[in-house]
């Protein structure tokens, strides 16, 4: 947890040089060990409208020092939104063997891991713009085709296979970081219940930084899946969406 991102990439552009300068602050206090006063830094640039990986990935280890694991690995999550990454990979992975909750995932076949796998080697934005390069070139190589006397059956066929698999990774990346709809438990501990109401059964019991995909929501209750296939209805306070 000692690494920091200490400079900012070129995706991430701050509107002023007050961002950039608290940036920089942040940075300052995190390496002075003035966590709180970091994460207090770091969450104005939130405030104003700007995000990124290396961002969120800041707050997850300031968080993490501070022993709050629920928003260290909430951070770490979002972090991730925006595109797979080792150590954030390994910094999440530390702060959830710190949480209660030790939830086995149910098996998935081999073809939608490498699936998953594939999907997280860019984030949304980029698949799309790759999607729109090779929809763009392949349209452009059907009109020279069509208009001269130039023929590539063998670039036309690459092309059409590189812009199906292009979208294919756009949708799939879109539904998991926009529509799919994931949550972190940030109360101590949760009771799960079999109907959005506290007259019902009590099934199980989730701890804070465990994390939960949310099926659908009915008032204040959240209907929710773990990892292990396990769904009931927590109130809609015990989580964080991310």
């Amino acid at each position: 947890m000692k690494k920091l991102i200490f400079i900012l990439p070129l995706f991430f552009t701050l509107n002023s040089s007050a961002g950039e300068q608290l940036f920089l602050q942040a940075n300052s206090e995190y390496a002075n060990e003035n966590y709180s006063t970091a994460i207090f830094l770091y969450d104005s640039i939130l405030a104003n409208g700007l995000e990124s990986a290396e961002l969120y990935y800041n707050l997850g280890n300031c968080h993490y020092k501070t022993q709050n694991l629920a928003n260290s690995i909430w951070h770490y999550e979002k972090s991730l939104q925006f595109g797979k990454k080792e150590k954030t990979t390994h910094n999440l992975a530390l702060a959830r063997l710190k949480i209660i909750d030790r939830i086995e995932p149910l098996p998935q076949l081999f073809y939608k891991k490498w699936r998953i796998s594939l999907t997280q080697v860019f984030n949304t934005k980029i698949w799309q713009t790759l999607a729109l390069i090779f929809v763009l070139l392949f349209f452009l190589l059907k009109l020279i085709t069509q208009f001269t006397t130039l023929k590539n059956k063998l670039l036309l066929q690459v092309l059409s296979v590189l812009t199906l698999m292009s979208l294919f990774f756009t949708h799939s990346s879109y539904t998991q970081n926009f529509v799919k709809k994931e949550g972190i438990i940030f109360t101590s501990t949760v009771i799960v219940n079999s109907a959005p109401t506290s007259n019902s059964t009590n099934l199980f019991s989730l701890h804070s930084g465990s994390k939960v995909v949310i099926i659908d929501e009915i008032g204040d209750w959240i209907n929710i899946r773990i990892a292990n296939g396990n769904s009931g209805w927590i109130t809609q306070n015990s989580i964080k969406e991310l």
